[in-house]
């Protein structure tokens, strides 16, 4: 029998093994109410609601929607409601200036536009068929009780475009089909061995390969998303030891991050002997993942980059075979 490889996979089986455990911790503080803790049975029904109202808005199967967002739990659950039925989505560095933005909603030919409310400006600035500010358009979005139109599932239709910093140019477009950022997520997780007794801490931003793939992957087995909506080290830690976090990912720039706040932290430092570490890119110096180690009291796990073998040595036998 052959069935397709496509994402409501892994958000399909956190609804039916966890429905009522937490999805979603969202970010508290935003511009936009925060959802709050969202358990995987009602993250299940938002997605498909998101559909729905894209299939009342006539959106196409193979339609582009764009979103411009920091992490938080609308943008979670649009990863799912746009590509979970066929749809695909442009998830925007916020950080790009606008004539940037604007190439880039002209050349995925989006016919969404989504908005965080910091970002509301961009309605003005970047032209759209349809533009909707998260929390404030909340109805139009995720508000409708009908079934999404199912979908003939195709495991190499596109599912994602990620758009690059544009530093040779103006920003390039990368399509990556259900088939590929399923089988990416599957084996990144297994090599991070993402368990359902995990809590995942969203440090890296969404529009960065998915968030390197973990919306995915976490989700499949029912692991609690904390977000984190702008990266401050204190901060982090703080919400490692409300949450429980056993697990997050960052580049080196993070880790450093992680480490400055762990110098003025007062008492036992969140989750030491139980969290690891997940670096992606180039490896950080050895000093600093030796200091990891000591300091923090946390695994390190080099996933990506020319040099897996400067990670630690009790992560080595997790870490082998992956790069």
């Amino acid at each position: 029998m052959y069935k397709p490889l496509t994402l409501n996979d892994f958000l399909d089986r956190g609804v039916v093994a966890y429905p009522e455990r937490t999805a979603i911790v969202d970010e508290p503080v935003q511009p936009a109410e925060s959802w709050g803790e969202v358990t995987y049975a009602e993250l299940g029904r938002k997605a498909r609601a998101q559909a729905a109202s894209l299939d009342k808005m006539g959106v196409p199967v193979g339609g582009r929607v764009a979103i411009i967002s920091q992490n938080s739990a609308r943008l979670m659950c649009t990863f799912f409601g746009v590509s979970g039925w066929g749809r695909v989505l442009v998830p925007v560095n916020f950080r790009l200036a606008p004539a940037e933005i604007r190439h880039i909603i002209s050349h995925s030919g989006a016919e969404v536009l989504l908005l965080d409310p910091e970002f509301r400006h961009l309605a003005q600035e970047v032209p759209c068929k349809r533009t909707f500010v998260l929390g404030e358009d909340d109805d139009q979005v995720w508000g409708s009780t009908a079934d999404p139109v199912p979908w003939a599932e195709d495991e190499n239709a596109s599912a994602v475009i990620n758009y690059t910093s544009g530093t040779t140019g103006t920003p390039k477009g990368v399509e990556l089909s259900h088939r590929h950022l399923w089988l990416n997520s599957v084996l990144f997780g297994w090599h991070a061995s993402v368990s359902d007794r995990d809590v995942y801490l969203h440090i890296v931003q969404a529009f960065h390969g998915s968030g390197w793939g973990h919306i995915y992957t976490a989700s499949a087995m029912g692991v609690k998303h904390v977000m984190l909506r702008k990266l401050d080290g204190a901060e982090a830690l703080r919400r490692i030891q409300a949450h429980g976090v056993t697990y997050l990912c960052a580049a080196p720039a993070v880790v450093s991050a992680l480490l400055d706040a762990a110098k003025t932290w007062e008492g036992p430092i969140p989750g030491h002997g139980r969290l690891r570490i997940i670096c992606g890119g180039a490896p950080p110096p050895t000093r600093t993942i030796q200091r990891v180690r000591d300091e923090l009291g946390w695994e390190f796990m080099q996933m990506y980059g020319p040099d897996r073998n400067r990670a630690s040595p009790d992560a080595q036998s997790r870490a082998n075979g992956v790069g």
